[in-house]
C-alpha cells in the first residue's frame, strides 16, 4: 500500500496541497487554528511515517539541487522552503548544490554525472529544463527527479503559474486606470532559463488582450539580468522613448523594480503619482522599502518546499503528481 502522500493530506484536511505546505514553512502568515488543524491532519493521517528513514541518523538522505546560480534572489527564497520542509518534517537530509552558470551542456554532463553517483537519492533541478533524455535516463533508472520552474513531458513539476501571474497584475493595473503598461522581462532567448521569462510574455500579451489595450512593442524591454543594475537600464530604455509609460510590470523580478525605482527617483519622475511600478517575486525586502513595492508573490518558500516533498514522496511511492502553484497579488503603495 502507498505511503500517505502531501495529496493524501490535503483530502484529508479539505485543503490545498499549497495550504499544506504553507503550515509547513510560513505557519505565521496562517491563523493559528488553521495551522492547530492541519499538524493534527499530519500527525493522524500517518504522514510523517512516510519520511520515516529520513527522520532517524539510520539513512541520511542526499539530495542534489541542480541550478543555473546560487546568487538569484528568487533562488535564495527556494532555498529557503527547502530548509523549513527539512525543519517541519524533522528530516535527516543533506542538500549539495550545483551551479550549471548557465550553460545547458554542463548542465545535461551535471545530471548525467548525478544520475550515476550512488550517494544521491533524489535531485531537484531548479529554474532549468533538462533534456527529454535526461529525463527520461531517471525515470528509467527509478531515481526521483522533480524540476522546479520547469515542466518536461514524464518529469514530475513543481511550477509556478506564470501566465496567471502576469494577468493578475496586468488586470490590477488596467482597473486602476493604467493603459500604457510597460514590460521588464527577462531575457526569453536565453539558453538558460527561457521558459519562465517567455510565458510571462505570453501571459502579458493575454492580458492586454483582454483588458482591450493593443500592443506596443516598444513597450518591452527584456533585462540583461534579474538585478537591480537592469532596473536602472530599463529605466534609462523608457526614459529614453521620450515619454515614460503609465505602469510598468517589473516580470523581471523585485530586485530590477528595486533598481527602476531608485533610478526614477534621481531623475525627479514620482512613484506611484508619475507612475505606477510592479514587482514579481514578492521578495522580503518589497515591503520594506519606501515607498513600499506592490509585487506579484510568487510563493517560492513553499514551491522549494513542494519539490523537496515530491522528490522524497517519489522514492518511497514512485513517481507522482505535478504540483502548480498559483501566484498572489500583494497591493502596498507602488501601484
Amino acid at each position: 500500500m502507498p505511503a500517505v502522500s502531501i495529496r493524501d493530506v490535503a483530502s484529508r484536511a479539505s485543503l490545498s496541497c499549497e495550504t499544506i505546505l504553507e503550515v509547513l514553512t510560513t505557519p505565521s502568515s496562517l491563523e493559528p487554528e488553521v495551522v492547530r488543524f492541519v499538524m493534527q491532519t499530519i500527525r493522524d493521517s500517518g504522514y510523517l511515517d512516510t519520511f520515516d528513514r529520513w527522520r532517524t541518523c539510520a539513512h541520511t538522505a542526499s539530495i542534489a539541487v541542480v541550478t543555473p546560480t546560487f546568487t538569484s534572489a528568487s533562488g535564495i527564497e527556494a532555498f529557503r522552503g527547502i530548509d523549513r520542509a527539512m525543519s517541519a518534517l524533522g528530516l535527516n537530509v543533506t542538500i549539495n548544490a550545483f551551479p550549471t552558470r548557465f550553460s545547458p551542456a554542463y548542465r545535461e554532463d551535471t545530471l548525467r554525472a548525478l544520475l550515476g553517483n550512488p550517494g544521491v537519492d533524489v535531485a531537484i533541478a531548479m529554474n532549468i529544463k533538462p533534456s527529454e533524455d535526461v529525463v527520461q535516463s531517471w525515470r528509467a533508472a527509478r531515481k526521483p527527479l522533480v524540476l522546479l520552474q520547469s515542466s518536461i513531458p514524464g518529469a514530475q513539476s513543481v511550477t509556478l503559474d506564470n501566465q496567471k501571474g502576469m494577468s493578475i497584475g496586468v488586470s490590477y493595473l488596467a482597473r486602476s486606470g493604467r493603459r500604457s503598461i510597460a514590460l521588464m522581462n527577462g531575457p526569453t532567448g536565453g539558453a538558460e532559463p527561457g521558459s519562465v521569462p517567455a510565458e510571462r510574455l505570453i501571459g502579458y500579451l493575454t492580458a492586454l488582450q483582454r483588458c482591450g489595450i493593443p500592443f506596443d512593442e516598444s513597450l518591452v524591454f527584456e533585462t540583461p539580468d534579474y538585478d537591480s543594475a537592469s532596473g536602472l537600464r530599463g529605466f534609462e530604455y523608457f526614459q529614453a522613448r521620450g515619454r515614460l509609460p503609465d505602469a510598468v510590470f517589473c516580470a523581471s523580478g523585485d530586485m530590477t523594480a528595486i533598481g527602476f525605482i531608485k533610478a526614477a527617483r534621481e531623475k525627479g519622475v514620482s512613484v506611484p503619482d508619475d507612475l505606477a511600478v510592479m514587482g514579481y517575486d514578492d521578495l522580503p525586502i518589497s515591503s520594506f522599502l519606501s515607498p513600499a513595492l506592490t509585487t506579484i508573490r510568487q510563493r517560492l518558500i513553499i514551491a522549494g518546499a513542494g519539490a523537496l516533498v515530491l522528490a522524497l514522496e517519489s522514492q518511497v511511492n514512485g513517481p507522482g503528481e505535478s504540483l502548480v502553484i498559483v501566484p498572489e497579488l500583494v497591493v502596498r503603495e507602488t501601484a
